[in-house]
């Protein structure tokens, strides 16, 4: 079981959690009710993908030989021969068709708008490491997670709640689109040396480490002018407290600006993911608390 909680990497699940929860805040200040079974099924679903994203970047980057030596980030449990790659593709496959089997019923509740939602899900969870264009591989994933984990999670979580495309859901997504992105920004400037040696091309190996730092902070500032405007507005000014909420984290960013690259950025990674839980928790009970007053 400890192999594969490796292989699951609970820390990263909040990037798919998050975006959720405040896609159900922006539903109830739209139509003031919330279906629970909906926004369990809708969970559940952003979790198994993000599970199944997981499990295919370690399957696939153990077949392309990307893991080495040189590589900074916990241990891939493919490559390390701590699970066989025959199981490691079983519980990949699995795990895919259980986020396809609970979209299902999304699908049908949400009509053709869910159902391209969910088949481009499916499809960045393998093709973020798989296909014949790899997003990870060719300077991508941050972009992807920008979309995916920010904007497409909330609006389409919203969606299936209200049936109706939100400008408030859309401008929304983009806060925990935007630190999704950080976290892929330091993963990537964690491992921007094991990827150079075996030519995977995201962003930090093309543009190097000063940039790689700069975008990571980039995309903490950003998020933080999205609740800036949502306050200003949208008239949430409960929003506020999460104006503040990058002080509390600012020996992250510090470390993420200024310290070596090193295995500490794990925990500068798992931080960047409980700063993202905390940004939309704090941002979902600001808009709800603004709205009923």
């Amino acid at each position: 079981m400890k192999n594969w909680m490796l292989a699951i990497r609970p820390k990263t699940l909040f990037a798919s959690l998050a975006p959720v929860v405040l896609g159900l805040a922006v539903a109830y200040v739209e139509i003031r009710s919330i279906n629970v079974l909906i926004a369990v099924l809708t969970a559940l679903c952003a979790l198994t993908l993000q599970i199944a994203s997981n499990l295919a970047n370690d399957y696939l980057d153990a077949l392309r030989g990307v893991d080495n030596d040189t590589r900074l980030g916990p241990t891939r449990v493919t490559s390390s021969g701590l699970i066989s790659l025959t199981k490691m593709k079983n519980a990949l496959i699995l795990t895919l068709g259980i986020a396809f089997l609970l979209g299902i019923y999304l699908m049908y509740v949400g009509g053709p708008v869910i159902m391209v939602i969910g088949l481009l899900s499916l499809y960045f969870a393998y093709g973020y490491t798989g296909g014949p264009f790899p997003l990870s591989y060719n300077g991508l994933g941050e972009v992807a997670a920008f979309i995916f984990f920010g904007v497409i999670a909330v609006s389409g979580t919203t969606y299936l709640q209200t049936h109706e495309i939100s400008k408030l859901a859309l401008i929304s997504g983009m806060g925990p689109g935007f630190i999704s992105a950080c976290i892929l920004a330091v993963n990537n400037l964690r491992d921007i040396i094991s990827d150079r040696d075996t030519n995977k091309r995201t962003l930090a190996v093309r543009f190097g480490e000063k940039f790689q730092r700069a975008l990571c902070m980039s995309t903490i500032l950003l998020s933080t002018l999205v609740c800036l405007y949502l306050m200003v507005a949208y008239h949430f000014k409960w929003i506020f407290p999460v104006l503040f909420l990058p002080l509390f984290f600012h020996k992250t960013w510090l470390q993420i600006l200024y310290h070596p690259i090193d295995s500490k950025l794990n925990m500068a990674l798992a931080r960047t993911a409980q700063y993202n839980l905390l940004y939309c928790l704090l941002a979902a009970l600001g808009m709800v608390v603004s709205f009923n007053l």
